[in-house]
């Protein structure tokens, strides 16, 4: 019997035994992934989308509708201030024309006849005539001012850049789509819209960096911020503001309507302490870093840090609260 209870004292110890070093093996390890703290330069750009156009570029429609009988200019002519573009049929308005001048000099033979018969007609009568004397001259300016506006003259020198119309073709009065569209190709600017979120960044005479889709990447291209609009626009739900750049240097290859890419450097410092944003955290109004003190052990603590500018890349600024070549945590496992 005695040895028995032995043997159960055995079999139950080296159970316990048994069970303890399976539990001990199955605890979790846990694993830091650290990057160290780092100096260098760390650069700030708002990137977008834009289109090169010229700086003075003016959009002209007729102010009255009509059919296209006259076209003396076309895409790359170069045009001088009140050259004749384009005119479009006079229509009914000769008619028009000769019937208000028939109606004026009725009514002026109807006042001289009032003023011949000064018994049959009061004060009132004559100055009601005068009134009729004076719409009807109004009528005849109004027709004239249409006649004028079936011709179209550039509005000052520059280069034909688009036209909108072909001979005979009818085009309608203040039309949003432009019969020509005149400006200077030798003298260009970047326009892009930049959203809200952006926006604050950007500040005149910044410098950018542009490429364009139809030259090589590797030609770069430099531009400076010359205006922000104050007012904004909203395409799809999104609060843009337009910025114009102005290229440093001409080239012959860059033509209106081209798309550019545009890295504006908004913020820029030299030998600063960085770590990945990845590793930030936030504790209220305070910022903080895990460090991996002791690896061997996997040691970490925390770090309140003051945190400066956030550059491209995931990149952050310490200004202070690390040491160069501090692990900072960026990811546990």
């Amino acid at each position: 019997m005695m040895k028995k209870k032995i043997i159960w004292s055995v079999v139950i110890v080296a159970i316990i035994f048994g069970g303890y070093e399976y539990f001990s093996s199955k605890k979790t390890v846990t694993t830091y992934t650290t990057e160290s703290v780092k100096r260098g330069n760390l650069a700030q750009t708002v990137s977008e989308t834009g289109t090169i156009n010229p700086v003075d570029e003016t959009d002209l429609s007729f102010k009255v509708s009509g059919r296209v009988i006259k076209l003396t200019a076309d895409v790359g002519d170069a045009v001088k201030s009140g050259q004749l573009l384009a005119q479009v049929d006079l229509g009914t308005l000769n008619a028009q024309l000769a019937g208000s001048r028939q109606d004026l000099r009725v009514q002026k033979e109807t006042l001289a006849s009032m003023k011949k018969n000064p018994s049959q007609f009061n004060y009132s009568d004559k100055e009601a005539q005068k009134a009729k004397i004076r719409s009807a001259e109004t009528n005849i300016d109004a027709i004239n001012a249409q006649i004028r506006d079936t011709k179209m003259y550039a509005p000052s020198d520059g280069t034909v850049l688009k036209r909108g119309v072909d001979m005979y073709e009818t085009t309608v009065a203040n039309s949003p789509s432009p019969v020509f569209t005149i400006g200077n190709p030798d003298d260009l600017v970047i326009e892009t819209e930049v959203p809200e979120s952006d926006i604050v960044k950007v500040s005149l005479g910044q410098h950018a960096n542009v490429t364009l889709d139809a030259l090589p990447a590797a030609d770069v291209f430099e531009a400076s911020v010359t205006e922000i609009d104050p007012a904004s626009t909203v395409v799809q739900d999104v609060v843009n503001y337009r910025v114009k750049l102005k290229l440093s240097n001409q080239d012959d290859r860059i033509k209106p309507g081209m798309s550019t890419n545009v890295d504006i450097m908004t913020a820029e410092k030299e030998n600063v302490l960085m770590i990945p944003a990845r590793a930030v955290h936030t504790d209220g109004n305070q910022k903080y870093v895990d460090i991996l003190t002791d690896a061997k052990n996997n040691i970490t603590e925390r770090r309140n840090i003051t945190a400066g500018l956030e550059g491209d890349e995931g990149m952050i600024e310490v200004v202070s609260g690390l040491m160069e070549g501090d692990a900072v945590v960026t990811f546990v496992k």
